[in-house]
């Protein structure tokens, strides 16, 4: 519901207690840059069953009997499937046996006699080559037959409709139901007479649900003695989305199109590039009758059907109005597993692939792929545009094969936007490769985000575009569910900063998409720190509050940025303050002499011949040695210890790298999970830089680290300057800003003409704004505000509770020139301003 409220004057405000009080000042006259009309898209990819027992609708798992096959390019290994690196595949761990029919039950039940057995011989198709065989003896004494149970059970709704299809051979007659776990029947029984042993025989029956069940199964039971063979059991929802048959799950398709996506990355992801060559994706294996589509395991430890494959979802963009953006397998399969290359003489068919992709979607119908396409019912071409060439792939072995890529794409197809994935390698790996966007993907704190908002003002505008093809804040949260307010504020401030440099920054999209509440993807080694942006069960779905968050920017998109400035009331200095710590990164290495002095008084003198009980471990392994205290392995770690009321110290210790690529981090002004850092040999042992969560502070200085060489470390804080000194020489000296807590950026959307402010408030109390708005024909005098905020910035929305944290919108009317508005804390906030 909408509410008119009446924006009150500055001085009424002041006297009312709020916490901050400043000015925006916003100039419609001074146009920024344009904003892409392809700036916010999602990106699909099949893990956390957000594809298979989500987005598709299928609800039978496991419905041609093909989880049984071992994951292509594995080999079974001591009792695990791995791949040649040794790898694993995950196999073993998620529900999957070759010994077994994966997800299907045998129900014998009375006096009632018979089995169930794999069949690999006798399929209906080459690609669903295994089907099950049904032997049945006595069934008049009780039941014999087999169910299965769906994805985490089947939801059914009361009065709906589900359209079976199955094959079957051999002799006998079968019954189908719905029913619950412990056997009472949901719907009618359809009777199947099967006549023959020679060929399979298709039947069909629409299931008509007589209650609401969330944990149905499927089963199918012999009335008479004999054997059948069984494959492709197939139940689909009769309501899809655009009542297509076999179609998408409507309520999630609903939820996609609701945050008005301007394009789609698919299909990965890791799904792209596969733990192996043989697992990698292959787009005509998507294609054509269902029956015939081959499938394959996937890196996120499940068996992909391809059931929702090219076509389904090019046909799935036109539907949204969405640019299709394809992302197709450059011969490198996953860095994060154990990479394999396509050697360079045998990428041909890697080559033919995109090739032949952009001809399925783009070619005439008389072409070899783009009669494939009219035959699976859409003569028109998809009209794509955008092609990624490899998804986080590495090194010169991409570099060499983007090229090879590229070169035969751009050829042929000089038309299309190419881009390239740098997310894990550097632009010199590719050499003289071109590319249209530059795709990076960034996976972090809530910190990290909310520190990035002035992070594109000062990149290269030469540089290709970029593309954030995978953006989502994370944190150590455990559990189905994650996701909070504090991740989306701290998106909608990286966000508006990418809105600010749209001249840079064309398109943006959050990752993952969708989950089920209980097929969270998890790895092999550790569960994955992210959140998805929609959750769902069998019968119902929500979004978190990132999912709001972006569908705000979605819908709120101006046509170009223009000049905004904040200018808090009370900026004043504040002195860094907090405790202090040691870390690695991607290196190991020793600490000693650490010492913390303040005005002549020691605070902190270390004696690790003690140990190092009194230190705290975030991360890394560390072990105390002698005097030394030092992080044991080559990676990532992080201990401190001290008290966050410390101020205007100095802190200084001798610093060892052992091995590893960089040098060391030493920690200080830390404050909960917030800290500084002196970066010393940092980005590839290149440079020395100060950063405040992984942000500048200041210009970083050339430098390296050597290994096993002690360096004497010394950095001296006073209010908020930093000096720091490296072997008696002084680096850094800096003057780091105080931390802001409100942003705001704004745009203009010339259909309607008016300005779009955006702001977040990350702070605890209210912040009480001025207005300053200049550039407009006549004063304005009503707006709308859209407002995201909830009681702590731990809240989020749950199955139970999916609205908790959801946008409100007001009317709002002022009389003053320069009206003031307040903004609740902990919130996001567009303001829509009227131009007239």
């Amino acid at each position: 519901m909408k509410r008119c409220l009446a924006w009150m004057a500055l001085g009424l405000l002041a006297t009312a207690g709020y916490g901050q009080q400043g000015t925006i000042a916003i100039d419609s006259s001074r146009p920024g840059p344009a904003v892409n009309p392809h700036m916010y898209g999602i990106f699909l990819e099949e893990i956390n069953h957000g594809v298979d027992g989500g987005l598709y609708g299928e609800l039978i798992r496991n419905r041609g009997f093909e989880d049984s096959r071992p994951p292509e390019g594995y080999e079974l290994r001591d009792g695990r499937w791995v791949d040649a690196g040794g790898a694993r595949a995950g196999f073993d761990r998620f529900g999957y046996t070759t010994n077994g029919i994966p997800f299907w039950s045998l129900i014998r039940e009375g006096g009632a006699q018979g089995d169930m057995h794999l069949d690999t011989s006798f399929g209906i198709s080459k690609a669903s080559a295994y089907c099950l065989r049904l032997v049945a003896t006595d069934p008049a004494e009780g039941r014999i037959g087999v169910a299965n149970d769906g994805f985490f059970g089947i939801g059914v709704k009361e009065g709906e409709g589900y359209n079976l299809s199955l094959y079957a051979r051999g002799r006998g007659t079968l019954t189908v139901q719905l029913e619950t776990t412990d056997g009472h029947p949901l719907c009618e029984p359809e009777e199947f007479h099967v006549t023959t042993h020679t060929w399979w025989e298709p039947f069909t029956a629409t299931l008509q649900a007589q209650q609401t069940e969330a944990k149905a199964r499927l089963v199918i039971l012999a009335q008479t003695p004999g054997v059948v063979w069984l494959d492709f059991v197939s139940l689909f929802p009769s309501n899809t989305w655009q009542d297509r048959p076999g179609g998408l799950r409507p309520d999630l398709a609903r939820m996609i199109a609701d945050l008005e996506p301007a394009f789609v990355r698919f299909p990965g992801g890791c799904v792209v590039e596969g733990g192996t060559i043989e697992t990698a994706y292959n787009w005509k294996d998507t294609v054509g009758p269902v029956e015939e589509r081959a499938e394959r395991w996937g890196p996120w430890m499940t068996r992909r059907t391809q059931g929702m494959g090219l076509h389904e979802v090019l046909q799935f963009c036109e539907d949204l109005g969405a640019e299709p953006l394809w992302v197709g397998f450059a011969g490198q399969t996953c860095i994060f597993r154990a990479r394999e290359h396509v050697p360079m003489e045998e990428m041909g068919w890697v080559r033919d692939g995109f090739l032949d992709l952009v001809e399925y979607a783009n070619g005439p119908v008389d072409s070899t792929w783009g009669s494939r396409r009219a035959e699976a019912g859409h003569p028109e071409p998809f009209d794509l545009k955008y092609v990624e060439i490899g998804n986080e792939n590495q090194g010169p072995e991409y570099g060499e094969r983007y090229r090879y890529i590229h070169d035969a794409l751009h050829a042929r197809y000089p038309d299309l936007l190419y881009l390239a994935d740098l997310s894990w390698t550097s632009r010199e790996s590719l050499g003289d490769a071109v590319y249209d966007i530059e795709d990076r993907h960034y996976y972090s704190s809530a910190r990290w985000f909310a520190t990035r908002f002035r992070v594109y003002d000062d990149r290269d505008r030469s540089l290709p575009p970029l593309y954030l093809g995978e953006v989502a804040a994370t944190s150590g949260e455990v559990g189905p569910l994650r996701g909070n307010l504090r991740a989306a504020l701290s998106e909608a401030i990286y966000l508006m900063g990418c809105e600010r440099n749209a001249d840079t920054v064309r398109m943006v999209s959050y990752a993952p998409l969708l989950a089920h509440v209980e097929g969270r993807t998890e790895l092999v080694d550790a569960p994955p720190p992210w959140h998805a942006m929609i959750y769902f069960d069998n019968l119902s779905a929500f979004g978190t509050a990132s999912y709001h968050l972006w569908k705000l920017f979605g819908v709120h998109r101006p046509d170009y940025a223009v000049h905004a400035e904040v200018t808090p009331a009370d900026a004043g200095p504040q002195s860094i303050a907090g405790a202090i710590g040691v870390g690695t990164w991607g290196t190991s290495a020793d600490f000693a002499d650490v010492r913390v002095e303040r005005d002549g008084q020691v605070l902190y003198e270390s004696d690790f011949t003690a140990g190092a009980d009194d230190w705290r471990v975030e991360s890394g392994r560390w072990e105390a040695d002698a005097e030394t205290y030092r992080q044991t392995r080559p990676r990532n770690g992080l201990s401190w210890i001290g008290d966050a009321t410390w101020t205007d110290y100095t802190l200084s210790l001798r610093a060892r790298k052992r091995a590893g690529g960089e040098g060391f981090l030493v920690v200080f002004g830390r404050q909960g999970e917030d800290q500084f850092w002196w970066n010393l040999g940092g980005w590839g042992n290149t440079q020395h830089a100060l950063e405040y969560n992984q942000t500048p502070v200041g210009s970083g200085v050339a430098g390296r680290i050597e290994t096993d060489r002690w360096y004497d470390v010394k950095i001296a804080l006073e209010g908020r300057r930093i000096r720091c000194w490296l072997d008696g020489d002084l680096i850094h000296d800096t003057v780091a800003g105080v931390e802001e807590t409100f942003f705001a950026s704004a745009g203009v959307d010339e259909a309607t003409g008016e300005i779009l402010l955006k702001a977040v408030n990350a702070g605890p109390k209210p912040f009480a704004a001025t207005l300053d708005l200049k550039g407009l024909a006549a004063p304005a005098t009503e707006a709308v505000a859209t407002v995201l905020t909830s009681e702590s910035l731990d809240d989020n929305n749950s199955l139970d509770q999916p609205l908790r944290v959801a946008p409100r919108t007001d009317s709002l009317r002022w009389e003053s020139s320069t009206p003031t508005h307040t903004f609740p804390p902990h919130s996001f906030s567009v303001i829509r301003i009227g131009a007239r």
